[in-house]
């Protein structure tokens, strides 16, 4: 557990793991130069687990005087850990019961696969945050960022990367992979480990009944400085070798919502032009639609910034009587419509939005009072 955070949020995190701790569990806490009162808090915590679970829980405090980085400090843990199996853990979750036997389960029932992650969701709305990444051909993604948990699959599903914030691996990988590449600075190790890790066959499995609580707090020193320098490293050393899978997954996600797309109007809102281009290609080769009817309406939408139909489709699209084909970047860009959803519904309720991180739904589940998660990324 790499630790550069502050008190207050150590300290829920310390008391949600303290509550959750399975036996037969080696706890290593790095503190990453998080400062004195921290370190106080780490030790006070060591001594109460180790009142309290001796018999069944060992812990180590690793103290660096100053920040080395996540990669770093992960490698300190790394170096040291005797388990079989191996968990990564962010110091701002809030963890559930559960997670490390979830976590176990997933790697037994998946034995060729060695590392899972779990779900990862905002504390402010219990929206999904983070589980796995999905690539076009040059941009990742947060797959089904702002879901519900309800609409994630059923079943455990296999992604190309996750973030180690929640994150477990047999030894195994451990022993087969080494310790993370440190010239990534806070930033993409965990994506290129797992990455190494494939070239040797691995791969990363989510398990949609593992979650937890992600704060999203102090990620390490430089973050921001070092991102495009680690984002090129990771491009320039895995870029042929990770796979266009958001326009399949976004297929399959169509196939669970219609059988037959050939009488839905198409209508265009996303602003990453090749990715659009390729989904609705996609949909074309497949004769669900013709790619030459698209209503492509995506200059008009620009930047983060909440999608305003009113203003910027013409007035009879809401009344129009053929169900509605709508992409768009995430779908909470268009949640502040409400008026604009309630005339289309006196029309027309099987309308579908699909957007870019997989995540595809009717319209009408718009027009609910809230959403779980609204943060684009």
């Amino acid at each position: 557990m790499p630790i550069f955070q502050t008190q207050s949020v150590l300290s829920l995190f310390l008391e949600s793991l303290r509550l959750t701790l399975e036996p037969d569990t080696e706890l290593i806490l790095v503190n990453d130069g998080s400062g004195t009162e921290v370190s106080e808090l780490v030790e006070e915590f060591a001594r109460q687990v180790k009142a309290e679970r001796a018999a069944d829980v060992t812990v180590t405090n690793l103290h660096n005087q100053k920040p080395r980085g996540c990669g770093q400090a992960l490698n300190q843990g790394l170096a040291i850990a005797d388990g079989d199996h191996i968990f990564f853990v962010d110091s701002d979750l809030i963890l559930e019961s559960g997670w490390q036997s979830g976590m176990l389960r997933t790697l037994s029932d998946h034995p060729d696969a060695g590392m899972t992650a779990g779900v990862l969701l905002y504390p402010q709305t219990g929206g999904v945050q983070h589980c796995g990444i999905s690539f076009s051909e040059t941009l990742g993604r947060h797959l089904y960022l702002n879901a519900r948990t309800s609409d994630l699959p059923d079943s455990p599903y296999t992604v190309q990367l996750a973030a180690f914030a929640l994150f477990a691996m047999t030894r195994e990988v451990r022993d087969s992979v080494g310790l993370l590449d440190e010239r990534y600075f806070n930033g993409y190790e965990d994506f290129d480990y797992q990455m190494r890790a494939r070239m040797l066959g691995h791969r990363t499995v989510i398990d949609p009944k593992v979650t937890s609580y992600h704060w999203e707090r102090r990620n390490g020193v430089h973050r921001a400085g070092n991102r495009k320098t680690n984002l090129a490293r990771f491009w320039k050393s895995w870029g042929t070798h990770i796979e266009n899978d958001i326009t399949p997954r976004l297929l399959d996600a169509l196939r669970g919502r219609a059988a037959d797309l050939s009488h839905y109007l198409p209508l265009d809102l996303a602003e990453t032009r090749i990715e659009a281009a390729d989904f609705w290609q996609a949909l074309s080769d497949t004769s669900a639609i013709d790619r030459h009817t698209v209503l492509d309406y995506s200059t008009t939408v620009d930047g983060e910034q909440p999608i305003l139909l009113p203003q910027i489709l013409p007035a009879q699209l809401a009344a129009e009587p053929r169900p509605l084909l709508i992409l768009v970047e995430n779908f909470v860009r268009l949640l502040d419509n409400r008026m604009w959803l309630a005339q289309r519904l006196e029309t027309q309720s099987q309308d579908i939005v699909i957007d870019l991180h997989g995540n595809a739904m009717g319209l009408a589940d718009l027009d609910a009072s809230c959403w779980p998660g609204v943060k684009v990324r």
